[in-house]
């Protein structure tokens, strides 16, 4: 099989690897078509934002993904965990948003401690895991090289898109930027994965990236703007265990009150949503991203994470 992903590469009916992708979606009413094609069985989270988007790659509605929450399911089965998923979507809180980035701000960078060494490594175990169930949809995985343009500049969305209309994700790799402050170090995220994914050895912190966009973002179409990403933790959160969760809350919830919220949120928000919080992201240029520190937030940073 190919390195590189190649859109005219045979897919079965449930769009994985080797099966025949649809070429997308040409118009709004097909879009409509496909996202309840894709949803299956399953009803979108209640208060779902759910806008037909014109995307630079044709049509798309955000919406359920079936074989995503199947292989979720499957996942909290085999793992012997009880999953009670969400089934709400919740607008994010900016006042508790902005209380959870000073938390952030003020949180200790002490990766030798104890307690967050121990979240940490359930973190990572569990992502690893996690990951196996993703590997078993046939999902497609390349990296942006240096240089290259973001294949998602014009919208996130598009990373949904590509998900769901072709099995096939694009990401940065770690090592290409992590963070603002890459000197930080100690994380047990950057060890290597063991595993080989798009033709390269992954770190934790890359398979983190592939297994929260598609469990967290894209399994329940929550999205990429404030909200989005607050409903992608708590959508993934219901999926680890409660050590791990403590730092599931950091490395997502965390971080990203801090970049929309945090000292530099109004500059941020403007650069990755414009005029348009909804359904668009303008790319990110001149965001500050949070610093990669390692620790665990106050316990209140977890609230709102259950229906």
């Amino acid at each position: 099989m190919a390195d590189t992903y190649d859109e005219n590469e045979p897919r079965d009916y449930h769009g994985r690897w080797t099966s025949g992708g649809d070429g997308g979606s040409q118009t709004a009413e097909a879009a409509v078509e496909h996202m309840h094609k894709t949803a299956g069985k399953y009803a979108p989270l209640a208060g779902l934002p759910q806008p037909v988007m014109h995307l630079k790659d044709g049509w798309y509605q955000p919406g359920p993904v079936e074989k995503l929450k199947d292989a979720a399911q499957a996942y909290m089965d085999k793992a012997g965990m009880k999953y009670e998923p969400i089934m709400t979507y919740k607008p994010a809180d900016p006042a508790l948003e902005t209380k959870i980035a000073q938390a952030f701000e003020n949180m200790k960078h002490d990766p030798n401690d104890p307690q967050v060494k121990a979240a940490y490594d359930a973190l990572a175990k569990e992502t690893m895991a996690q990951w196996q169930a993703i590997k078993d949809t046939g999902l497609k995985v390349d990296w942006i090289k240096p240089g290259q343009a973001d294949p998602y500049a014009d919208t996130p969305r598009s990373a949904e898109r590509d998900v769901v209309e072709n099995n096939h994700w694009w990401g940065f790799p770690t090592e290409e930027g992590f963070g603002s402050d890459p000197s930080l170090k100690g994380n047990p995220l950057l060890k290597d994965s063991g595993e080989v994914i798009g033709g390269r050895h992954a770190s934790v912190n890359d398979v983190f990236r592939v297994v929260h966009d598609l469990f967290g973002h894209i399994k329940d179409g929550n999205g990429f703007t404030p909200s989005g990403e607050d409903n992608a933790w708590r959508s993934h959160y219901a999926m680890f265990s409660p050590l791990a969760r403590s730092a599931l809350t950091t490395e997502t919830r965390g971080q990203t009150s801090w970049v929309n919220y945090g000292p530099h949120g109004d500059a941020n928000r403007s650069a990755l949503y414009g005029n348009n919080a909804v359904s668009s992201n303008t790319g990110g240029s001149g965001v500050v991203y949070a610093p990669q520190k390692i620790g665990l937030l106050p316990q209140w940073a977890q609230s709102g994470a259950s229906d």
